[in-house]
C-alpha cells in the first residue's frame, strides 16, 4: 500500500500557455517566485 508523504509540495518553476495564433502549448521559466517565505529559483538544484 502506498505511503503518504509528509513533505510540503515544490512549486512548479514553469508556466505555460497555448499560442493562439499557432496552437501549440509554450513553456516558460519563472526566473523566481517567492512562496512560503521561501525564494524559489528556477535553477535551483533539487
Amino acid at each position: 500500500m502506498a505511503k503518504a508523504s509528509e513533505k510540503p509540495l515544490q512549486p512548479n518553476p514553469f508556466r505555460t500557455y497555448r499560442d493562439p495564433k499557432t496552437g501549440l502549448w509554450v513553456v516558460i521559466a519563472v526566473p523566481e517566485t517567492v512562496t512560503y517565505g521561501q525564494k524559489i529559483t528556477s535553477n535551483d538544484s533539487r
